[in-house]
């Protein structure tokens, strides 16, 4: 402990911004009052309740916060903080993402697991529905491949369905990947428990898990709006997969429209409930999306800028790959089908088949039914 009293000491406005933020309630406008009356945090947490309302804390907030105060040791729970790793970032920071910054309800603070320096990528909001189809997870691990082959870094909630296949297609694309939080980014806390090694995976890879929320927070149905607008916020634009008509991703691409983001949604079959909501934003000004290209146009970016990460064109070599490549084709083809078209062995058709896989050329979407990728 004695040996991070400096530490502490050089962070004393970010531990009680931490603080603060435990007790909840505080935000961007709150913080500034304190601060001005105050002149810095640490006063205004020993404050009295006469001073805290003459600050322009309300009579409710304030009494709350004097509650929780004696149950808070601002200095313990920083040093829980670094124990898990996890970095606060205020917006008085360098660090802080500028395009988050633009928007009206922009976090007092953010914490952050990760590359923090990932948060300041050119980035794209991708999201959907939790049930989704064989064709949105298709659609979804194409056009991540694509995005990060540009230079585009993938944001999502790490939530089931679409986020988490966005984020792995991102990951399996050697690319970076956000992943946006309504609960604490603590390893307690992360949710879903699910996506736990997902999350892990995503560090690992040189991405960030972020939230405006301290350790501990549980999952709460409110905080789940209040993080689409930090997707939204975080990026150029968000592209919308799949998503009925009540879903969340809508909230997303609304807030994004707010913000003055692009909106990008993928039409759908017209009797699929997953494409009602993508359907809806399309006819509603949404920019209709058939391929990667379609973003890029809109953003006006070169489909491949990353240096680190270029384009990889898959070219069949041997007679076998080619026989197979002719006649694949981004709709399943199941293996039966192309013993018949290729009339090649069995043995060989597995062998080749598997090669490819390797090479990132097909993909087995289940039940030996292949596609080119």
């Amino acid at each position: 402990m004695r040996g991070q009293a400096p530490k502490i000491m050089e962070n004393k406005d970010i531990i009680y911004y931490h603080a603060f933020s435990c007790v909840g309630g505080f935000g961007p406008q709150k913080f500034k009052r304190l601060e001005a009356f105050f002149g810095n945090l640490a006063k205004a947490w020993d404050a009295r309740l006469p001073e805290l309302l003459e600050a322009g804390i309300s009579p409710a907030l304030a009494k709350t916060f004097l509650e929780k105060r004696n149950q808070i040791s601002p200095e313990r729970a920083f040093f829980e903080l670094e124990k898990e790793k996890i970095e606060i970032i205020t917006q008085k920071d360098n660090s802080y993402p500028p395009q988050l910054k633009e928007i009206p309800s922009a976090p007092a603070i953010i914490y952050v697991r990760g590359n923090k320096d990932a948060l300041k990528n050119k980035s794209l909001a991708v999201v959907g529905s939790r049930k989704f189809t064989q064709y949105g997870q298709r659609v979804t691990e194409n056009l991540c491949r694509e995005l990060i082959r540009a230079g585009l870094t993938v944001v999502s909630g790490l939530a089931f369905g679409i986020d988490a296949i966005a984020h792995r297609a991102a990951l399996e694309a050697g690319g970076i990947t956000i992943a946006v939080l309504g609960t604490g980014i603590d390893d307690a806390t992360i949710y879903p428990r699910d996506n736990f090694n997902l999350a892990k995976n995503i560090l690992a890879a040189g991405g960030a898990l972020i939230t405006e929320y301290p350790p501990g927070t549980p999952s709460l149905k409110q905080n789940f709006p209040a993080r689409n607008r930090i997707m939204a916020g975080l990026t150029l634009g968000a592209l919308v997969v799949e998503a009925a008509l009540d879903s969340g991703s809508l909230i997303t691409a609304g807030l994004a429209l707010e913000f003055g983001r692009e909106v990008f949604a993928v039409p759908g079959p017209i009797f699929s409930p997953q494409s009602e909501g993508t359907n809806y934003l399309i006819k509603n000004g949404a920019k209709l999306v058939e391929g990667a290209k379609d973003i890029f146009e809109e953003l006006r970016i070169s489909s491949f800028t990353d240096e680190k990460n270029p384009a990889r064109v898959y070219e069949p070599i041997s007679s076998e790959e080619k026989n197979i490549w002719k006649f694949l084709s981004n709709d399943p083809l199941h293996v039966d089908r192309l013993l018949k078209l290729t009339k090649l062995n069995p043995a060989a058709l597995g062998s080749a088949l598997a090669l490819m896989e390797i090479k990132g050329a097909v993909k087995n979407v289940g039940g030996q039914n292949y596609i080119k990728i």
